[in-house]
């Protein structure tokens, strides 16, 4: 330095105030050496000028020269910031940030009604057809069940668990030209008046013939008289000796009658301190029905001691005639007999106009 003094810590010289690194400024007039002063009676260094903070926080790092004593060159460094707090060096006061704007909800969130509810156009709930599909399936429901009711007349409902056999009906009379005649008209329907009623109840029957009583297991006497078809017992039966097939039966009905069901318990249907003697006795397979007006139905039957009806044309007749067709073999084993019985006939309809 231009002064001579050791350099120490710092950018300035701590005994003359010059920039270190910075050229010494030449001078006319060197100064004259001053002459050496005893070490008591030195006077203290002045202290270094004020240095403004702007020129400590713009001026660039310098590098420090190596010194005698330490040959390892010293990296440039900056003052550590202890060191510009000692020198009265203040980090300049940070720019405040700007206060933020007041939140507001209508500008920054979307209307809870606009994300809620739904357009007319929007599309149903995920699960919303299992409503359609049951509500389509009730419809079906109710629309079948209307038109069983409306096409099932009370008949039917008689008839619903005992119309299992099969029928065949006679073909009208053809006229001589093997045709009927042009612009005939067809005899109405007839349909009856009152209520529907089994007109066998009060009929009168005409057998070819009866078989005799007999005693059974508990010693009673047994009688097989042909009003029994009628009384609605089916442990009752007509019984005729060996197979009655070919044979006819007349029911003489109370009245003419529109008759639009008949049917028959075909066998005798009598069960006993367990004995069932319907598989015992022959058992009726087929019959054919005739009315006074010459008409015909066929009719087959199944081997179950039950009513089994057959449901006919409506006729009106005073009179049914049933003749027997085929008939089983008698019954096996040691109760077996061999009688064609009949438990029970019916005839309904209803009391012709």
């Amino acid at each position: 330095m231009r002064c001579g003094a050791e350099l120490g810590v710092g950018r300035f010289c701590l005994n003359c105030g010059h920039r270190i690194g910075d050229p010494a400024p030449a001078s006319a007039h060197p100064p004259a050496p001053r002459p050496a002063a005893p070490a008591a009676a030195s006077p203290p260094p002045p202290p270094p000028p004020p240095v403004r903070a702007a020129e400590v926080a713009e001026a660039p790092p310098v590098e420090v020269p190596v010194q005698a004593a330490d040959p390892t060159p010293v990296p440039p460094t900056r003052v550590p910031e202890p060191a510009r707090a000692r020198r009265g060096l203040r980090r300049p006061a940070p720019t405040p940030a700007p206060a933020p704007s007041a939140w507001d909800p209508d500008e920054e969130l979307l209307p809870y009604h606009d994300a809620d509810e739904l357009g007319p156009d929007d599309p149903l709930p995920p699960r919303g057809w299992i409503l359609w599909v049951a509500g389509a399936v009730a419809l079906l429901a109710v629309a079948l069940l209307l038109l069983r009711v409306l096409d099932t007349s009370d008949d039917d409902t008689v008839d619903a668990a005992t119309d299992t056999s099969t029928a065949v009906a006679s073909e009208p009379t053809a006229g001589a030209d093997g045709g009927e005649e042009a612009g005939e008209e067809q005899p109405a329907v007839p349909q009856g008046v009152g209520e529907r009623f089994d007109a066998a109840a009060g009929a009168t029957f005409g057998v070819p013939a009866t078989a005799p009583p007999t005693t059974d297991l508990d010693g009673d006497l047994v009688a097989y008289d042909a009003a029994q078809m009628g009384d609605g017992i089916p442990a009752t039966a007509w019984r005729t000796a060996g197979s009655a097939a070919g044979q006819a039966i007349t029911v003489t009905l109370a009245g003419p009658t529109v008759v639009d069901r008949v049917g028959l318990v075909n066998g005798y249907a009598k069960q006993v301190e367990g004995v069932d003697w319907y598989p015992n006795n022959r058992r009726v397979l087929s019959v054919t029905w005739t009315f006074d007006d010459g008409s015909t139905v066929e009719q087959t039957l199944a081997e179950r001691p039950g009513m089994q009806r057959l449901k006919v044309p409506p006729v009106t007749t005073s009179t049914v005639t049933l003749t027997l067709g085929e008939v089983t073999a008698p019954g096996a084993g040691p109760l077996g007999r061999d009688y064609t019985a009949i438990s029970e006939i019916s005839v309904l309809g209803r009391q012709a106009g």
